[in-house]
Formats: C-alpha cells, sequence, structure tokens
C-alpha cells in the first residue's frame, strides 16, 4: 500500500515540475499540433490496400452446392484516399457480401468447367458491380482474388411423375362421395440426380386433414419435397366430389358359389336386403343388379354362412345387410346315385 502511494506521489511532482516549466509545454503542444496535421495530410493522399471481404451464397440452383473446404472470402485491392480507406476498413468490411445468384440486375453467369463435369464456377469479375455499389464512388476497385469461385455440381435429370394425396377428411351429414377425387395437375415435374429420380413412383403430399367436408370442395395441397430435389410445382388442388345422399333398400338374391358339383343347396331366405346410400342423382339409376350377395359352401358351420354383399357402383356406400347370415341346406343331385 505505501508503495502505491510513493509512485502517486512521484506521478504528482513530475505533473507540478512540468505544468511550471513553459518549454516543456509549448514543446508539447507543438508536437501534438504538427502531429496532428501530419494525420490529415496523410490520411488524404491517395493509397493502395488489400480489405477482406467475406461472402454469402444466395439463390443457387439445386444442382450447386459450395464445397466444405472453401473459404468464403475475397481478397478486395482498393485504391482511395487514406480516410476513405480508414472508414472502409473500420466499417464496411464487417458485413458479408451477398452474391445473389437470383438478383436479375446484376446477373452472375455460372460456366462448366471443362475439366471437371462435377465443377462448375464464376468468375469474380462478374461480380464487380456488387462490390462497387458496396464501396460507393470515393472508392476504386483494382482487383479481386481469387479471381474464380468454385462449386459443387451434380448433373441434373428430370421425369414426369403422378402425385398422390394423403389426406383424410369426413362427409358432412346428409353428403356422400360422389365420384373419384382428382388432382391438379395430376403430375408434376421432378429434377435432381439420377441415382433418387430413376427411383421416385409418385410424389405424395403432405398429410393432412381436411376435417368434415360437404359439396365444392377444392383444397390446396403442399407438396412433401426433399432438399436434394427440385419441383415444378410445390402445391395442388385436391377435388373431391361431395352430393347430398338418400338412403334406400332394395331386394337382392342370394346366390351361392364353391358347392361341389354334385351337390345341390338351397339357401334360406332366397334373398337379403340391403340398405345403402346413394347420391340423389343417382338414385333413379341405382337397380339391383347393381349389388351381387353371395355365400361360400367353404364358409358353412352348421348348415350357416355369412351373406357377403359387394357393389360395382364406387358411389353407392351400403349401410347394413338382413340378415347377416343365412341356412344353406344341402341336397343331393339326382345324379348322385350313379
Amino acid at each position: 500500500m505505501s508503495e502505491t502511494i510513493k509512485q502517486k506521489n512521484i506521478i504528482i511532482r513530475f505533473l507540478v515540475k512540468l505544468t511550471k516549466n513553459r518549454n516543456i509545454l509549448v514543446f508539447l503542444v507543438f508536437f501534438i499540433i504538427s502531429a496532428f496535421l501530419w494525420f490529415l495530410n496523410a490520411i488524404n493522399k491517395e493509397y493502395t490496400t488489400e480489405l477482406k471481404l467475406a461472402y454469402i451464397v444466395k439463390n443457387m440452383p439445386q444442382n450447386m452446392s459450395i464445397p466444405k473446404d472453401y473459404e468464403q472470402e475475397l481478397t478486395i485491392s482498393v485504391s482511395g484516399h487514406g480516410y476513405n480507406l480508414l472508414r472502409e476498413k473500420i466499417e464496411k468490411v464487417k458485413i458479408p457480401l451477398i452474391l445473389d445468384f437470383s438478383n436479375n440486375k446484376n446477373p452472375i453467369n455460372i460456366y462448366s468447367n471443362p475439366n471437371n463435369c462435377t465443377q462448375s464456377y464464376i468468375l469474380t469479375k462478374d461480380v464487380k458491380a456488387i462490390v462497387n455499389k458496396r464501396f460507393g464512388d470515393n472508392i476504386n476497385l483494382v482487383k479481386i482474388s481469387p479471381d474464380t469461385i468454385y462449386f459443387n455440381t451434380t448433373q441434373t435429370y428430370s421425369k414426369r411423375i403422378a402425385i398422390k394425396p394423403l389426406i383424410t377428411f369426413q362427409p358432412d351429414v346428409n353428403y356422400v362421395k360422389n365420384g373419384e377425387i382428382t388432382i391438379r395437375p395430376d403430375t408434376i415435374t421432378v429434377y435432381g440426380p439420377q441415382s433418387i429420380i430413376d427411383t421416385m413412383e409418385a410424389v405424395y403430399t403432405k398429410p393432412t386433414d381436411l376435417g368434415i367436408i360437404n359439396d365444392n370442395n377444392v383444397h390446396p395441397l403442399e407438396i412433401n419435397t426433399f432438399k436434394n430435389l427440385r419441383y415444378s410445382k410445390t402445391s395442388v388442388l385436391v377435388e373431391i366430389p361431395m352430393e347430398k345422399y338418400t338412403e334406400t333398400i332394395l331386394k337382392i338374391a342370394i346366390n351361392s358359389i364353391n358347392v361341389p358339383e354334385k351337390l345341390k343347396v338351397r339357401v334360406m331366405p332366397s334373398e337379403v336386403s340391403v340398405s345403402f346410400k346413394v347420391p340423389l342423382s343417382d338414385f333413379s339409376e341405382v337397380n339391383p343388379s347393381d349389388f351381387v350377395a353371395t355365400v361360400d359352401f367353404k364358409d358353412i358351420q352348421n348348415q350357416e354362412a355369412e351373406v357377403s354383399v359387394t357393389c360395382s357402383r364406387t358411389e353407392l356406400q351400403i349401410t347394413n345387410i338382413s340378415p347377416i347370415s343365412v341356412k344353406i341346406l344341402p341336397q343331393q343331385t339326382d345324379d348322385s346315385n350313379d
């Protein structure tokens, strides 16, 4: 603690002597003024210097990528007055330069490397306008290094692929689906590496729950895209034809199948009542021939078998079958006694 006090006392005594000596004070004042004037004169002269400028690449084509070990930095040789160069070194070089491939005002040309089919490149002279805009009129751009920036390139293939929607929905009360679900467009073009494109049989939409739907159902769906591929469209429209329905009942004759050749069977009852939903516009066209009711002789248990009913018209929805099982009574044919 005493050592610190001694040092402070020495500094104070030196300053007191300095203030009493006018010659030293005058010398210091003129030295500071001279240094300041020299500095002003120095920064007013023309200089050439190099600046390090980082860059960021945006909106590259899908088949291009930056090599992992590539240093994303340009060396900019510039000339100008000292004070302008000093300002640029302090301020402008801190912000990375944006090389935007989608910029139509300052387009960046892409060249294929004739010696390497997996490489493409751009010339940094093509980005001079972008660099000049960054530094303004007070700085002259002399040179950009490197003169070439290389990119990895993968050869791109294309294929027209069908779209399959991944959707769930619930028909509204008194509505039924009447017709096939359609997609617009039903195919899109996918671009990418051949090893991936060749394995694709369909493009799927993102899983979407449409909720409860009724008539006038057209919904936008997003394509489930992948990073290494490019798509001609990223969304499509799905149309689900819905219509109000009525419910009715028809009597359908029961057929027996898989009955041995020399055996006759009797089905009791011989008809089944089928309840179904039908769109109003199709109601007048429905007839019993649209349905097939069968019992399989192989499924008999205790002389009973379950009735199976199918319908050839997709717009009809079977809601109930009565009875669900019938009796099958085997009867020997006349040929069985031979």
